[in-house]
């Protein structure tokens, strides 16, 4: 029988998630010429830096507000003013957003009123500042990117007149899937209108002189006139569709939630989404492809039937996942999140009793849990970040690397999981991964068929 746990252990072991400040900072970096500045120490801008850089290959730009002890007693006005007193005057940027941390938060620092005494003082400075709450005790980098996804709905869209593009708002997803949901939106004539686009400055090219800022990213102007879409999709429900619902609240903007379009369904479900709001219908060459989505998963079928798999994440990657595995044919044994949402708990066990799947589905979780439950049950795949190398090396189970972060591979941000095109490259890894990995051992492949392998003695 599917069951839904959470776990009940106080202090993770091995965790599967990211500080929340980085959800933020990624959001950010979406918006041209955006800028980040961490109102912590200088330990609470490097970490995310070094997390970022490791995953996305880039140098990662953020201000950080230093705070020390002194800071710490007194409080952080003059360093955060000083902060935005700065990078206005250096760096020019667009937008600039106060991101919270831990030590800000709990020493109890009035971030908005510290940005209304820097107005005063420099009224010139007209931009949007926005003040992102985001200290790492609550959440995970899911919770950052969601905050600062409302906070920026909340504060920088105008009324504007209606211009018929569609707003879609990716959450947390690699610059490789943000380039083929661009792309699939072409194919169908659709001009959509992202929030916030990162796939060029979280991975961009080399240019000489180096501009001041990152090529790309959602321009200012754009996100101001947001409120006069034809709709907003949302494809994530944990990073990014309270802010789709803020929109719909305050400007008629007709918000829709759908599942990260991972396999057949999900994506058929989301193109959908993008027809009910703009009238366009998927095009030839998006059914093509659909079509030959179907043919891997058929040719993939011989070689996955039956394996059992455990999925770690984020929450909705997590869900997208589950679908998807069930296509191939494969079980889903454990999905497991650290994410801390009883409703995505209901969510998932929805999902499963639908797919016919017994499932343990486990949210607040960590690895050590996960790995504890695969040792008793074992599983033949193991889908997630790099964190689960440790549990695929100790028991010789092969690990599809999805999600953040991915760091000991190379390019990974730069491929895609979403949309036709993205579910045919990962069926190719499951199978690729399982038959070089996992299936040798105790299967072999010959004329392209699935033999069982025998030792010597004929077991």
């Amino acid at each position: 029988m599917p069951q839904v746990l959470k776990q009940q252990r106080k202090v993770a072991i091995n965790p599967t998630r990211s500080c929340a400040p980085i959800g933020a900072i990624v959001g950010t970096l979406g918006v041209h010429a955006g800028m980040a500045i961490v109102h912590g120490s200088q330990g609470c801008a490097t970490y995310p830096r070094h997390q970022l850089a490791r995953h996305f290959r880039e140098p990662i730009e953020v201000a950080t507000t230093s705070l020390t002890e002194r800071t710490t007693v007194y409080g952080g006005r003059e360093n955060l003013i000083a902060a935005l007193r700065n990078v206005y005057l250096r760096c020019h940027p667009s937008m600039m957003v106060v991101i919270s941390t831990c030590l800000s938060e709990t020493i109890g620092d009035d971030v908005p009123a510290i940005i209304q005494e820097f107005r005063d003082e420099m009224p010139e400075a007209e931009l949007p500042i926005l003040s992102v709450s985001a200290p790492s005790y609550i959440g995970t980098h899911i919770t950052g990117m969601d905050n600062f996804l409302s906070e920026l709905v909340k504060h920088v869209p105008e009324q504007a007149e209606q211009h018929g593009r569609l707003n879609l708002i990716p959450g947390w997803v690699n610059p490789g899937d943000l380039r083929e949901l661009k792309a699939m939106m072409r194919k169908m004539g659709v001009d959509p209108l992202l929030l916030t686009d990162y796939s060029d400055p979280l991975d961009g090219g080399l240019y000489l002189p180096k501009p001041r800022h990152p090529k790309g990213g959602t321009p200012l102007e754009d996100i101001k006139a947001c409120s006069g879409s034809c709709g907003t999709v949302a494809i994530q429900r944990f990073a990014g569709f309270k802010a789709a619902e803020l929109l719909e609240k305050r400007y008629g903007v007709k918000a829709k939630l759908t599942p990260m379009p991972i396999g057949v369904e999900n994506t058929d479900v989301f193109l959908e989404a993008v027809s009910e709001l703009t009238g366009a219908e998927p095009s030839e060459e998006l059914m093509d492809e659909r079509a030959r989505l179907l043919d891997a998963i058929v040719d993939a079928h011989m070689f996955l039937t039956g394996l059992k798999v455990a999925i770690f994440g984020d929450p909705d990657l997590v869900y997208a996942l589950t679908r998807f595995c069930h296509e191939l044919g494969m079980e889903v044994s454990y999905a497991l999140t650290s994410y801390d949402s009883s409703a995505w708990g209901e969510d998932m066990l929805a999902l499963v009793k639908e797919l016919g799947a017994d499932t343990e589905v486990i949210y607040k979780g960590d690895l050590h849990e996960l790995h504890k439950r695969i040792r008793e049950e074992p599983v033949d795949l193991l889908f997630g970040t790099s964190k689960g190398k440790f549990i695929s090396r100790a028991e010789k189970i092969p690990l599809v690397r999805v999600g953040f972060p991915v760091e000991d591979r190379f390019g990974y941000h730069r491929r895609a999981i979403l949309g036709y095109r993205g579910s045919i490259s990962l069926v190719d890894e499951v199978v690729n991964a399982y038959l070089v990995n996992g299936g040798e051992q105790r299967r072999e492949v010959v004329s392209n068929t699935l033999l069982e392998r025998y030792g010597e003695n004929g077991s």
